[in-house]
């Protein structure tokens, strides 16, 4: 059989996983533009669509892609960290100084961007991605052991036990309580200065409350450390020879949702305390999304490695290298289209609505991405990170000649690097 070019795999590689990127930052602009932006109302107006509808919309979105979106975003962070870190190491250099300074650039972005929009990511995935620099010396067998220690979120099993062996025991969640109510009538009638002030250090609390109550800390980092593992193992660099490795996910991760799906039904016919209620609901959820996102990504490689001749993956790899950018951009926007100080469309757009918004503002992010990325190498906010990480400004932002998009140049500028 003849054997592939090692750039043409490279190539592969790389189209594969921007693409993933810019297929899960599609399920963030539609949760997002559904939910209006942590911004949950109810349309004072609602034109066309019957609130059952978007009852249905938005149970199906939260079903669908919340949660499992961002755990893929987590999945190429820690690819990401190791393909940096390999390119470096092979150069005879140690970016481990560099990388937390990135990490850095990243976290003062992410600050700037939660000002605008609460539920901002940049700054979680940039405190997070810190024990990267460290973990990257230990083996893959410590790792994965780390990994699963985190996915089972331990704390949450103990709060749980407690709950079962204590009959008077209280769960409470104090740090950001009570700030999703404010956060609502702030968004809903509040100027541009009320949103920044809230988002300040109101949002900050709510948000991390909820990151921390949630495990969701627990799960990114277990998700950080999985694609470390699968870049040292090179399941991404040569997808065609492991095929049956996705093919083993998919089965185990399909197998692991009809369980939990069938637990969860289970559990609701019995009696049990609000507090029970409440961590068994979370510690399942957390365990199905990540059983989902196993599905969604061994779907998709699958379907890429049958179908890489279409187009639209060419496409979502464009929209994907530029995925900084447009996910700072489609909130930006957003929240000037959904809340009092820009458009206030909340009033008038329900989840039916606001879904075929995120449609719509995707498919326009995509066409601009690709047009874009055929004169530059680099999306605006890929640039300047790339240049305040290596301090250097006079990294080619121009591309010479126009042309296709050439998805090989780099895929340290993302994201989720």
């Amino acid at each position: 059989m003849k054997t592939k070019p090692e750039n043409t795999l490279e190539s592969e590689r790389i189209i594969v996983v921007d693409a993933l990127r810019g297929f899960a930052l599609l399920g963030i602009v539609l949760i997002h533009s559904v939910e209006h932006f942590d911004f949950f109302h109810e349309p004072v107006v609602n034109f066309l669509f019957p609130p059952e509808l978007d009852r249905n919309i938005l149970e199906l979105a939260f079903l669908l892609i919340s949660g499992k979106t961002y755990s893929i975003f987590a999945l190429m962070f820690g690819l990401s960290f190791f393909i940096q870190m390999n390119r470096q190491k092979q150069k005879g250099n140690d970016f481990r100084t560099r990388f937390f300074w990135r990490l850095v650039i990243l976290l003062i972005i992410g600050f700037f961007h939660s000002l605008i929009y609460q539920g901002d990511i940049l700054h979680i995935y940039a405190l997070l991605g810190i024990p990267l620099v460290f973990l990257d010396r230990l083996g893959n067998k410590v790792l994965g052991f780390l990994a699963v220690l985190l996915v089972l979120q331990l704390p949450m099993i103990y709060h749980l036990s407690a709950a079962f062996v204590i009959p008077d025991y209280q769960y409470s969640e104090t740090f950001g309580s009570g700030l999703w109510g404010i956060a609502t009538r702030t968004f809903a009638s509040g100027s541009f200065w009320d949103v920044l002030s809230y988002n300040f250090w109101n949002g900050r609390s709510a948000v991390w409350g909820w990151t921390f109550y949630n495990g969701r800390y627990l799960q990114l980092t277990a998700l950080f450390i999985m694609g470390l593992i699968a870049g040292r193992k090179g399941i991404f660099h040569h997808i065609g020879q492991h095929q049956k490795v996705f093919l083993r996910i998919l089965s185990g991760g399909f197998a692991a949702v009809i369980i939990l799906f069938i637990l969860g039904k289970g559990l609701r016919i019995l009696t049990f305390t609000e507090n029970q209620k409440l961590l068994m609901g979370k510690l399942l959820g957390s365990y199905t999304a990540l059983a989902y996102t196993a599905v969604i990504i061994s779907v998709f490689v699958l379907l890429y490695l049958r179908f890489r001749e279409w187009k639209i993956y060419d496409a979502l790899a464009a929209y994907g290298r530029m995925s900084l950018s447009n996910y700072v951009l489609q909130a930006v926007i957003g929240v000037m289209v959904f809340y009092n100080y820009g458009l206030g469309m909340y009033r008038y757009m329900g989840s039916t609505w606001s879904l075929i918004y995120g449609i719509l503002f995707f498919s326009m992010q995509v066409l601009i991405s690709v047009k874009w990325l055929s004169h530059f190498n680099y999306g605006p906010l890929e640039w300047l990170w790339r240049a305040l990480t290596w301090f250097n400004f006079k990294i080619s932002f121009k591309r010479k000649k126009t042309g296709r998009v050439k998805t090989n140049i780099s895929v340290d500028t993302e994201l989720s690097s």
